[in-house]
Formats: structure tokens, sequence, C-alpha cells
């Protein structure tokens, strides 16, 4: 019974992760165990946030592509869990899920708004239009950058950190070239760090609990967390 009223109150507190975490699960297996590689090339092809999708579908490729991977689908899981349970209980769910809507939606939007103005100067192929864009990786960059800057907890903050500095050496490759995917990290990173902020002040004019925040609880004995 203690363990199910454990499991419930964690259902509870944090359904935003727990929800994109499943999703996200739930498309790999779809991927993995039931489409053939064609239907994977065209599912990844209509969920892209690329040119030619943004301009028929932007809606729905910007919420779909977040739950499509080309592959390393068990590390991003794996970094977007680290990032997104510490962000919920830091900031609770709803401004969670502001903060990495705003990272991805940014993110995509300034990262394909380069290409496209490099594209009419003539510095890119035609073919940047359908470029293969899908992932949460915008998503647990800002994550991860929130976490560890206003996380609570210095075990979880440097849990946070260390797998950002494991990713970024990859995350930002092509950043020089104005890549579209490093130029969109970059951006979901600044985008994290500049609304975790925001919604710090925020608490701190109206009260230290905002709306919906999951509790801290009481510390474990002998725990080295501050």
């Amino acid at each position: 019974m203690v363990g199910f009223a454990r499991l419930r109150r964690i259902l509870r507190s944090y359904p935003m992760p727990l929800t994109f975490l499943g999703l996200f699960t739930a498309m790999w297996m779809v991927q993995a165990l039931i489409l053939p590689p064609g239907a994977r090339q065209a599912v990844i092809a209509w969920a892209s946030t690329n040119l030619a999708n943004l301009a028929v579908n932007p809606v729905g490729t910007m919420v779909v592509s977040a739950f499509v991977a080309e592959g390393s689908q068990g590390v991003l899981l794996v970094a977007a869990a680290i990032g997104l349970f510490p962000i919920t209980r830091r900031f609770g769910n709803l401004r969670a899920v502001a903060l990495i809507t705003a990272s991805h939606v940014l993110g995509t939007l300034i990262s394909q708004g380069i290409a496209l103005v490099r594209l009419e100067a003539g510095l890119l192929s035609d073919s940047i239009r359908t470029i293969p864009d899908v992932g949460p990786s915008y998503v647990l960059c800002a994550a991860l950058v929130a976490a560890f800057l206003y996380g609570h907890g210095r075990v979880r903050r440097l849990v946070a950190l260390a797998w950002w500095c494991a990713l970024v050496p990859v995350l930002l490759d092509g950043l020089l070239t104005l890549e579209v995917a490093a130029v969109g990290h970059l951006v979901a990173m600044l985008t994290g760090a500049v609304a975790g902020r925001l919604l710090l002040l925020r608490e701190r004019r109206r009260g230290p609990a905002p709306l919906g925040a999951v509790p801290a609880g009481p510390p474990a004995a002998g725990a080295a967390e501050a």
C-alpha cells in the first residue's frame, strides 16, 4: 500500500514529464518495432520542422517533431528525464510546460529563419527546405540548462550539469557554420536560462510557492543536498 500511495503521488505531482516521456517512448517503440524502414523515414519526413513543413503545417509539425527521433532515443530519453523532473519540481507542471514550449518553438523558428535568410541570399541549396529536423533535443537542452541553474538540490543540479557537459559538444557541433540543429540547440539553451530566470523573478514577487509546484517534501536523513 505504501508503494502504491507513493506511485499515486508521483503520478499526481509529475504529469508533464511522465506524459512527455511516455509519448516519446511510445513513438520510439512504434518506430523500432512496428514500422518498416520506409515508413519510418516517411514519418520522420512528415514530422520534420523544416521550411517545407513549417510553411503548410507549422503547429502540427512543431508538436509531433518533439516525439519523433532519427536515433539515440535511449540517450535522449534519459537526458530529457534528468532535465524535466527537476524543472517540474522547481516551477510546477504548467510553468515547466511554458519553459520547454518556448524553447522548442524559438529554437525551431530562429534556426529555420536563419536557414531561410541564407537560402534567399544564395548561401544554401534548395535542399535545406526538406532536411530532416526532428527530436526532443531542443526540449532537453532547455530543461537541462534550467535544471542545473535553478533546480532544487546540489546533487540533482550536478547531474543535470554533467549530462549537459557530455552532450553539448554534439549538440553545438556545426554552430560556427550556422547549421540548423546547432543554432536551434543554442537558442533553446538560452531560452531555458532566460525563461527560468523570469519564472524565478515572478515567483519571488508572488511568494515562494508557484501555482502547481511539486512539494519538495522532507529531506532524507543524512542527505547531502543543499
